[in-house]
């Protein structure tokens, strides 16, 4: 059924998308968004079964396959959406307008680019807020069911704002369910203020207060694992930017005005080296808790919250696909049973280069590939197709629904077991750089094991720095939507290179390869959606962007 996206009051939420989110995770993914709606749920509702708890936990849950939605044309994909402007991504294809990116001319109301992220993101706060304000009400649940639901739904809320802030920096804040269209008309709140009052309090909650299992997920279910991973990330950015420069002056306009100019990284500030602390007690907790398997579990639905999978967005053929395998494909190449092959999502040729040729993940079919065979649909036979103009993703090459079904069950990763190894030794790196102590073995630990699964030589600690680091991450984690994050908050960018990457430079400055510009401090933001310009009267846009509120 479709749910409505827009961010207007919650005096409504259907409870068909609640109820089926109630299949996935208890019976299996087989029911998945089958069931028919039987009524709705409104905020006058009396909730009062562990069933309608149930409900209420699921509900949130619904927003996460929106992540890999559709931005308003032919091929459009969100994923592609938040590569293009890291200046490491390519297509061909006009529909998605990227030379946009490549000349700085992005605006909020460029297709659905910014409107569906931010209507999607702020529609799982809704849910969230409305669970929240519902869960302690139920009397058929025990205090310790209460504990978990809660635990869940506010990993969910810290995890939807995470993203609001990391895009667009200052966003509106709502933590209570909204009753009147004249509720919904509010300024941007201080991302700061953000990350202190919901983010960072909702996820310690959900470590060190609530009832959740201290276990891997199963099922896409959140446990104390998953809230421990996103903690992690939360502190590792709170010890860069720009919450580290916005808390110099926290009643400063700095997203508006554009205001932001500090680029040294590691910051070097008694808050920076606390949040790390606390991102290396979470990191710790993690480590050795999962374990890194092969690169074909990375595109097996198979291996869906399996093997190193963390926190997944769970998707199933036929009633929620991952249009990501479409998008990635060579554009109109027959090789898949796919109605069609964007080819909207591929890293640049200067990215590919970057890489080392003896790294096991650019051998031919382990993340990239450059050729196939033709589709049956074309060719019965299945024989050789055009060998391809380029290097193409193979990482999310689901085999099954290329050369079969023409339909994805494979899960989208937020966050996997090579990504917290990485972050671990960028955590204890930086802390020595700033003087805490950090062994030479708890630097190396996390980025050798990812290494090792490349088949490349491990590093002593001497030979990390924040160019090994960065690059490993760009190596490892290559168009999961990792790095437009590492800029931002480390105000630094990897220069593309033959066999390595040539060098890390600030990103003030940075020019890309294929871009006419290069980056200033309008890029370290994206635009205010359009539609919420239009909707919100209060809320002004970011720095240099259109379309500009009225009067601003």
């Amino acid at each position: 059924m479709k749910c409505n996206y827009k961010r207007v009051p919650l005096l409504k939420i259907y409870f068909g998308c609640v109820a089926t989110l109630v299949i996935v995770f208890s019976t299996g993914c087989t029911k998945f968004l089958e069931e028919t709606p039987t009524g709705s749920m409104t905020n006058q509702t009396t909730f009062t079964t562990a069933q309608d708890g149930a409900a209420l936990t699921i509900g949130p849950y619904r927003s996460l396959p929106g992540w890999v939605g559709g931005a308003g044309d032919w091929g459009n994909y969100l994923p592609a959406v938040m590569e293009y402007p890291t200046g490491k991504a390519f297509t061909t294809t006009t529909h998605v307008q990227f030379w946009k990116f490549q000349t700085n001319q992005v605006s909020g109301d460029l297709l659905d680019d910014y409107n569906n992220s931010w209507n999607n993101w702020y529609q799982g706060v809704r849910d969230c807020n409305f669970s929240i304000s519902k869960i302690s009400e139920i009397a058929g649940m025990s205090p310790d069911e209460k504990s978990r639901s809660l635990g869940e739904v506010r990993t969910l809320r810290a995890w939807y704002y995470f993203c609001l802030v990391r895009y667009f920096g200052d966003v509106v804040m709502d933590t209570t369910t909204l009753t009147n269209l004249s509720e919904a008309q509010k300024p941007r709140t201080s991302l700061k203020t953000i990350y202190d009052n919901i983010i960072i309090p909702d996820l310690e909650f959900a470590v060190h207060n609530s009832s959740l299992t201290d276990a891997k997920s199963g099922n896409g279910r959140v446990t104390k694992l998953i809230a421990r991973a996103i903690l992690s990330d939360v502190y590792l950015t709170c010890a860069g930017y720009p919450y580290q420069e916005v808390a110099t002056d926290p009643a400063r306009n700095w997203c508006v005005g554009g205001l932001f100019s500090q680029q040294e990284y590691p910051v070097n500030t008694t808050g920076a080296r606390a949040f790390l602390k606390k991102a290396q007690e979470q990191l710790n907790a993690l480590y050795g808790r999962y374990t890194l398997g092969t690169y074909a579990d990375l595109r097996s639905p198979e291996m869906n919250n399996k093997g190193e999978a963390i926190f997944q967005a769970q998707f199933l053929a036929g009633v929620t696909d991952n249009q990501v395998v479409a998008a990635s494909l060579p554009s109109l190449s027959r090789i898949s049973m796919f109605g069609d092959e964007y080819g909207t999502f591929i890293p640049s040729l200067g990215y590919y280069n970057s890489y080392n040729p003896a790294d096991k993940r650019i051998q031919d079919r382990q993340m990239f590939y450059s050729s196939d065979t033709k589709s049956k649909k074309y060719d019965p036979s299945e024989g050789p197709a055009d060998k391809f103009a380029r290097p193409y993703l193979f990482k999310f090459y689901d085999s099954a629904a290329i050369k079969v079904t023409g339909r994805s069950s494979l899960n989208w990763s937020f966050y996997r077991y090579a990504d917290i190894l990485l972050m671990l030794t960028e955590v204890n790196w930086t802390l020595r750089q700033l003087g805490d102590a950090a062994t030479d073995d708890d630097i190396i630990k996390g980025i050798n094991e990812v290494r090792a699964r490349a088949g490349l030589p491990t590093y002593r600690a001497s030979n990390v720095n924040l160019l090994t680091i960065m690059s490993e991450r760009a190596y490892e984690l290559v168009f999961e939507n990792k790095m437009l994050w590492d800029q931002r908050r480390t105000r630094m960018c990897l220069v593309d290179g033959i066999g390595q990457f040539s060098a890390i430079e600030r990103f003030i400055g940075h020019r890309p390869q294929g871009f006419s510009f290069a980056f200033g401090v309008q890029n370290l933001l994206s635009p205010i959606a359009g539609r919420e310009i239009i909707n919100n009267s209060k809320v002004l846009q970011n720095f240099s962007f259109l379309p500009k509120q009225v009067g601003q």
